[in-house]
């Protein structure tokens, strides 16, 4: 399960839209500025009512208006912006010269690299490929006479139909090379974006997730703090008894301890460090979880079964994050199960596969199917009353795919729900790498 794209969210294409609409009236209104300047200085005059027509479209027709948005595929809207953005300037060029503005030949490039910034690499391949069809259409058809010649050069036209020919293969070979470039871009632009996002929600995450823990863990440490204070305070008392008072001071010492044990264990889980894989032991990380959520489990209906192998090899993984993602689930059990019921935590020893499989399974209320394909998307969420954000399970998904793991699950509803986590076993002469 993969996160969504995040330029798949409308409110950024939108964006991307507006910021297009006001690049797009700024360089046409900036053509027409220069080309006035030209005929002033005494260049050559460009303008006639069909480049003023274009112009037009480009700089005021051709805009993301909001009426428009709210009844297109935002998707395909694109597709027909970039083909009315290429059909103009093919014209403008071709009313500018042809192959002797490459001036203009810019634009084409301008849109290339957009389309990689905006949209896919499909957007990009299609924006190369109907520039390098209208551009070579406009200048063959001018070649041989299909179209008016129109020239500014003193030399005139390219005289070879073989110059003319090698000159257009240079220009949409670079057109391509270009594409690849843009896309090539994009995708690890995308990327560097993806990984930032992941890292703010998992920051995010692990804020909500420890101010969950806070309150009944705050309450367990006071507790201790409290019962300590009583013995101190029997300490003093004469009706108590010098045998009775010789025990105290270890347990006033025992109670202080434990409280200071919870309390650090919630700042060492939501604290960010260096996520270095180095070889664990899953049991030790399970219970430390378990030990974790505690004190939110002995006020809840439910109860932990556990179920270990005796086999389990070491692991290979970070034991901060993953903590984070048994926390998750453990979590999500305490959600699913509105009445009394239980969690089962199972580990195997997966051989013939070299993994280690933890393996979740409570008695909730379960999922449908439909839920199960939407698990790990951000932000979705089952419960319309958890304050949690759905963030829990898409950061689960997101460690374990750079654990090189895999995580799966299964539910019923009704009958409850099974994840299974499964992460490579450490190899001898294995070394960790860091995560970030």
């Amino acid at each position: 399960m993969k996160y969504s794209e995040i330029d798949t969210d409308k409110n950024e294409v939108m964006k991307k839209y507006a910021l297009a609409g006001k690049i797009r009236f700024i360089s046409f209104s900036l053509l027409v500025l220069f080309l006035l300047l030209l005929k002033g200085i005494g260049g050559y005059f460009y303008l006639n009512s069909a480049f003023i027509a274009l112009i037009f479209v480009e700089a005021v027709v051709n805009q993301p208006y909001p009426f428009i948005m709210r009844r297109v595929d935002l998707r395909r809207f694109y597709y027909y912006q970039m083909t009315i953005d290429i059909i103009a300037i093919s014209w403008i060029q071709y009313y500018m010269g042809g192959i002797e503005a490459p001036i203009i030949s810019m634009a084409y490039y301008a849109i290339i690299l957009w389309a990689g910034f905006a949209s896919t690499t499909a957007a990009v391949f299609f924006a190369v490929t109907v520039s390098s069809v209208l551009f070579s259409g406009i200048v063959l058809s001018e070649h041989f006479g299909f179209l008016p010649l129109v020239t500014y050069s003193g030399s005139g036209y390219v005289k070879s139909t073989q110059q003319m020919i090698s000159l257009l293969i240079g220009n949409v070979s670079f057109l391509f090379a270009f594409g690849y470039f843009s896309a090539y871009s994009a995708r690890v632009i995308r990327s560097l974006q993806k990984k930032r996002q992941e890292e703010e929600l998992r920051s995010a995450h692990r804020l909500i997730a420890a101010g969950y823990l806070v309150g009944q863990t705050a309450h367990d440490a006071l507790n201790c703090i409290g019962i300590a204070g009583n013995y101190s305070r029997l300490l003093s008392d004469p009706a108590v008894s010098d045998a009775e008072k010789s025990s105290f001071p270890k347990s006033i010492e025992e109670l202080l301890e434990r409280s200071a044990e919870l309390i650090s264990k919630i700042g060492r889980f939501s604290r960010e460090g260096v996520a270095v894989l180095k070889p664990i032991d899953m049991h030790t990380v399970i219970e430390s979880a378990i030990e974790l959520t505690s004190p939110i489990v002995r006020y809840s209906k439910m109860t932990i079964e556990k179920s270990f192998a005796s086999d389990m090899p070491l692991i290979i993984a970070n034991s901060s994050e993953i903590t984070e993602v048994l926390v998750a689930l453990i979590f999500n059990a305490l959600d699913a199960t509105s009445k009394e019921g239980r969690l089962v935590i199972k580990t195997v020893y997966e051989r013939g596969k070299e993994t280690a499989a933890i393996i979740f399974s409570d008695t909730g209320v379960g999922m449908t199917p439909e839920d199960l394909k939407r698990l790990g998307e951000l932000f979705f969420n089952t419960k319309a009353h958890d304050n949690r954000f759905g963030l829990g399970l898409a950061t689960a998904y997101g460690i374990i795919d750079r654990h090189n793991g895999k995580l799966d699950a299964d539910s019923t509803v009704g009958k409850g729900t099974t994840f299974t986590i499964h992460l490579p076993v450490y190899q001898a002469g294995q070394s960790g790498n860091s995560t970030s």
